[in-house]
């Protein structure tokens, strides 16, 4: 017990060591990164930042294949806001679970934007996803004459828009996949 309660530490404590390499800026997805350390929180996986823009606060992504009772597998996407002081609820966040054809949609719908000109506007595509009454989309755009990837999220009272850079939404792609992988195995259902 002691040994593998030793073992445990040691693997946290080497994987928040790596956390020290996490870059915002960085395009490529590491599933071997158990969690990352940014600022004053620690961050389950190799996050991909992105901003809300209702609050202007930037945020992090965690990606993983799933298998709720009573719905297909799916690969589930959640963008998570952290607290302030004195909060209890975030400003925005939610969550996108995906089954296989989906989740190809959503891989697609990034690839595209991500690969599309400066200057192209390529047109939105709604992402269809496993929970009832979601309503999804995203769209290629430019921030000041930057690319950046919109996804966003209709709500009754008001629209959430999360913006990723071209290179987070390359490591987003990458989780995406990695999850999608882990789903298609025998070993995770």
């Amino acid at each position: 017990m002691a040994r593998s309660l030793c073992s445990l530490l040691f693997l946290l404590t080497a994987g928040l060591l790596l956390a020290d390499d996490w870059s915002a800026e960085d395009d490529t997805f590491d599933p071997s990164l158990p969690s990352v350390v940014i600022g004053d929180r620690s961050w389950i996986g190799d996050p991909s930042p992105f901003v809300h823009a209702q609050s202007s606060r930037t945020g992090y992504t965690h990606v993983n294949a799933t298998n709720y009772p009573g719905l297909d597998p799916a690969v589930q996407l959640s963008l998570m806001l952290p607290l302030k002081a004195g909060e209890t609820q975030p400003p925005g966040g939610g969550m996108l679970l995906l089954n296989e054809a989906q989740t190809r949609t959503l891989i697609k719908a990034f690839t595209d934007a991500v690969e599309s000109k400066p200057g192209e506007k390529p047109e939105g595509v709604q992402i269809e996803t496993s929970l009832e009454g979601a309503i999804w989309s995203l769209t290629a755009a430019e921030d000041d004459e930057t690319r950046v990837v919109h996804l966003e999220n209709k709500l009754k009272e008001k629209t959430h828009r999360y913006r990723f850079s071209v290179n987070a939404s390359k490591k987003l792609l990458g989780a995406i996949k990695h999850s999608l992988e882990k789903l298609d195995s025998p070993a995770a259902e």
